[in-house]
């Protein structure tokens, strides 16, 4: 009966232990979000954003440290699929603001950012990420 017992603790601490690390995104002890952002969380601070989905990763436009800097272009390594305005529906290929078929390329000098090749010109975007 003992044995019992501890297998089913055992199995009870396992459960406890998946069902903890399932998700990788979460609400802390205030409510505010731990994970990495989604294009829902990004639009609901700001609806104005320039956001776009690339490796399960969103990233952003306008952030004035990252305009400032002097990047190359590297090789193109997607393009945009699909352009939705609800972050909600966001996959691989999305953006809100590019257009169908504008060309993303990495940089030689950061991995964490991506420039947009627009008929305006070049937009550079930053990867989303916690922490």
């Amino acid at each position: 009966m003992v044995s019992k017992m501890k297998k089913l603790f055992v199995m009870i601490l396992i459960f406890i232990m998946l069902t903890g690390c399932n998700s990788n995104e979460s609400t802390g002890e205030k409510g505010e979000f731990i994970g990495n952002p989604t294009a829902e969380n990004v639009l609901e601070g700001n609806p104005e954003a320039n956001i776009f989905m690339y490796s399960d990763i969103i990233y952003s436009a306008g952030v004035s440290w990252v305009d400032e800097m002097n990047l190359t272009k590297d090789k193109q390594i997607t393009e945009i699929a699909q352009q939705k305005s609800n972050g909600e529906y966001f996959e691989n290929g999305t953006a809100n603001k590019l257009t169908v078929g504008t060309k993303i390329f990495s940089v030689k000098e950061r991995s964490d950012i991506l420039i947009a090749e627009t008929k305006e010109g070049d937009i550079k975007y930053f990867k989303l990420v916690e922490g």
